[in-house]
């Protein structure tokens, strides 16, 4: 990729943020991921904690091509570079193999918390309850 388009890319991307609390783009087809889920990789980050926007991007344009963009609290944005998953458990196993707490789900925009696998709650009942493993 020229240092133009990247360089593009880099102000489209900064133009999202600017208006949004939360996004996710396929910066290959230019467009705006809107359902299934995002989890997001390990990309390592700068001084100040957070990932600079051009790492994220070089990381994105090297994987799977989806950037996000989540605000924090303090006015930050957040950057990932992200891969788009179809179902609930591969996108957890990758996000936990990656370090990440959650993933987010476009089609219900919700975020899902990566932890561990739920368990089944203690019956009182005489009868034993098969487990789930």
């Amino acid at each position: 990729m020229s240092d133009r388009a990247f360089t593009l890319l880099l102000d489209r991307l900064r133009s999202i943020a600017a208006r949004k609390q939360r996004f996710s783009y396929d910066v290959r087809g230019n467009s705006y991921v809107t359902s299934d889920l995002v989890a997001a990789y390990a990309v390592p980050s700068a001084k100040d904690g957070l990932p600079d926007l051009e790492t994220v991007l070089q990381h994105a344009l090297d994987h799977d091509a989806v950037v996000s963009g989540q605000r924090l609290p303090d006015g930050r944005m957040l950057y990932s570079s992200c891969r788009l998953f179809t179902d609930a458990h591969n996108a957890i196993t990758f996000a936990k193999a990656h370090g990440q707490t959650s993933v987010y789900n476009w089609n219900r925009w919700a975020e899902m918390a990566v932890g561990l696998e739920p368990t089944a709650a203690p019956s009182t009942s005489a009868v034993p309850v098969p487990s789930a493993n």
